[in-house]
């Protein structure tokens, strides 16, 4: 009889321990569900920083170009000029 008295204490003693360890995994389960949740959010906060930083390098990039366009509309115009006046003179030498 006094076996299964110790046995049946081993027993609850145990059960005790079971609990305690559930009760802290069900600590780490809130937490890993809270660290999930924000994760979720700063993927979606990232993956807007992406798109709003694509669309200032596309910016960038249209910026950058139009140096580049005015100094060939300036060169077109230069040239375009150079040759108005070569033509001019070589009608006036000809008329003449």
């Amino acid at each position: 009889m006094e076996e299964i008295e110790v046995m049946l204490e081993r027993h609850e003693q145990r059960i005790k321990t079971l609990e305690r360890e559930m009760a802290e995994m069900k600590t780490v389960q809130a937490e890993i569900r809270s660290m999930n949740d924000t994760l979720v959010t700063l993927t979606t906060e990232l993956k807007h920083a992406n798109e709003h930083l694509a669309r200032h390098e596309q910016k960038i990039d249209e910026m950058k170009s139009i140096p580049s366009q005015r100094l060939q509309q300036v060169s077109t115009a230069v040239i375009s000029a150079l040759a108005g006046g070569l033509i001019s003179m070589l009608l006036s030498m000809l008329l003449r």
